[in-house]
């Protein structure tokens, strides 16, 4: 039985976590959920009976609470015992493919004041959740976690697509979510336990219909094959600036994240050798780069290897020709994963995750060379809170895409895409990237037309090898070869008809020091 019930009239906020949050900017919104209940309490939707769902299947929209018997209802959800899949009194058809209700869970306390994060369902390794739906593509989007339990590692596929692969960050962040898009075809929408997870906990579920997929437009094809150059360390999320005809890499993580290094190494784009430039005096991952042409910004960023929360506001200043480094105000906060970009001598830094390093902002904080007493100041905030975005100046504009929000937890990527209107000091929304992507930011390039996006990693942490290039005259995206293998978190640039991409988080070949160059046709 529960020790305690309480009277909810709404859904409370969660340590300002964005459960259920409408990260993906490429999905349509019927049910939003910031847990501030705004808006996102919609009886009407979550209330359908199996006759509505027939006559608007399109409209099909559907949230789930998992608990035990006698937990109070949530607003806006269904609730969900551990029952076996059968047909409900509220006119849907769903449940487990065997009795889970000894499962159900209700940890009731102070730490959380959410239902949806006290109560879950553990699942087993052999465990599945149906509901019966129209067929067509959802989108799913999954909570799982327990107050409590901070030792976990939560995997869940839906229709066999991963939807949640990640593990608690603290135990102030013990959640984990997820999102896919997936379609069913035998009328049921299964969420099946993946064999290597450790203490699955369901706690919510969210399933609404979609559009079906719309296939990017084929772009010029890419021949890609290996190049001689070789990077001369195995690192991954270090930071790239280029400057003529150098390229500039500045720290990263070694070893499986395990350690960091702070070696500024600089190959020469023309001959592919190596020189050493002075090591960082700063962090060594997170940070935002950029250049002038003569000096390299570097500002944020993280210390220490792996989900180290050590980070930082500081800003400092490398200057080419001296291979000398000088400190420069640092911003109004700390910040993990933002960007920076030089434009009009102007420093702009974006988004990123504060001092939590799980929380992703939209601030935007802008320094004037001309005016440097003035410090950094608050320029228009992005539409959307992001973090390990990309970003890039292009013929005197400033773009912002992608990213992710929950880092180190969920990793929820999204899609936005954004130009910066620096005189009327707005954001101008774009066409969505294809796929969200997030981890691109040293692999997003320019030809002086196009934009181009290579590989990353997408929904889930899943890596991938897509490339895509934005095409300004037609105002569409459009998608290329794709890489020979899956990377993330690697160093790319451009040199006449030829794309690079070096290091980084490869899915088949780990930590390589390799590079793939790609010959555009």
């Amino acid at each position: 039985m529960l020790l305690k019930m309480r009277s909810r009239i709404g859904l409370e906020s969660l340590e300002n976590r964005r459960l259920f949050s409408s990260a993906d900017q490429g999905a349509p919104e019927p049910h939003t959920l910031a847990c501030g209940c705004s808006g996102c309490c919609r009886p009407t939707q979550a209330g359908l009976t199996a006759s509505s769902l027939s006559a608007s299947a399109s409209r099909f929209a559907i949230r789930i609470n998992f608990g035990p018997l006698e937990t109070e209802r949530v607003r806006g959800h269904k609730t969900d015992y551990g029952a076996r899949y059968s047909q409900r009194g509220n006119g849907l058809r769903y449940g487990w493919n065997y009795d889970h209700r000894d499962q159900a869970v209700y940890n009731d306390g102070p730490k959380f004041n959410n239902l949806r994060a006290e109560t879950n369902i553990r699942m087993q390794s052999n465990s599945s959740w149906s509901i019966n739906v129209p067929n067509g593509w959802y989108e799913v989007r999954v909570l799982m976690g327990d107050p409590d339990t901070f030792t976990a590692d939560y995997r869940l596929r839906a229709e066999g697509q991963w939807v949640v692969k990640g593990t608690p960050f603290s135990p102030s962040h013990p959640f984990v979510e997820g999102m896919a898009r997936v379609q069913v075809t035998d009328g049921r929408l299964t969420l099946s336990s993946d064999s290597q997870a450790v203490g699955n906990r369901l706690a919510a579920v969210g399933i609404t219909r979609v559009s079906a997929p719309v296939s990017p437009v084929q772009g010029t094809q890419i021949n890609w094959s290996t190049a001689s150059v070789r990077s001369p360390l195995h690192r991954a999320e270090a930071g790239s600036v280029r400057v003529g005809d150098k390229l500039y890499i500045f720290g990263g993580f070694r070893s499986q994240y395990y350690e960091v290094t702070g070696r500024v190494d600089i190959l020469d784009l023309n001959t592919h050798t190596w020189t050493k430039g002075r090591p960082l005096p700063g962090a060594q991952t997170h940070f935002g780069a950029t250049t002038d042409g003569r000096y390299i910004y570097l500002a944020g960023g993280q210390y220490g290897p792996m989900l180290s929360i050590h980070g930082t506001a500081e800003v400092w200043r490398y200057d080419t020709q001296t291979d000398t480094w000088a400190s420069l105000p640092s911003l109004p906060a700390i910040r993990f994963g933002g960007q920076l970009q030089y434009l009009n001598r102007r420093l702009h830094f974006v988004g990123g995750n504060d001092a939590s390093r799980v929380r992703a902002r939209s601030e935007h904080w802008i320094f004037d060379f001309a005016n440097p007493q003035k410090g950094w100041y608050a320029g228009a905030s992005l539409p959307m809170a992001t973090d390990h975005h990309s970003s890039i100046v292009l013929k005197n504009n400033l773009y912002v895409l992608g990213g992710e929000v929950e880092h180190g937890t969920s990793y929820l990527p999204n899609a936005g895409f954004y130009r910066y209107d620096a005189n009327a000091n707005r954001w101008v929304t774009l066409p969505n990237m294809p796929v969200p992507t997030s981890h691109v930011e040293a692999a997003t390039l320019t030809d002086g037309v196009r934009i181009f996006v290579i590989a990353g990693q997408t929904r889930a942490q899943q890596l991938t090898s897509n490339v895509y290039s934005f095409d300004f005259k037609r105002n569409r995206w459009v998608q290329h070869t794709s890489m020979p293998t899956a990377r993330k978190a690697g160093i790319a640039w451009i040199m006449g008809n030829k794309l690079f991409y070096m290091t980084g988080d490869d899915a088949k070949y780990g930590e390589p020091r390799s590079t793939y160059v790609g010959v555009i046709g």
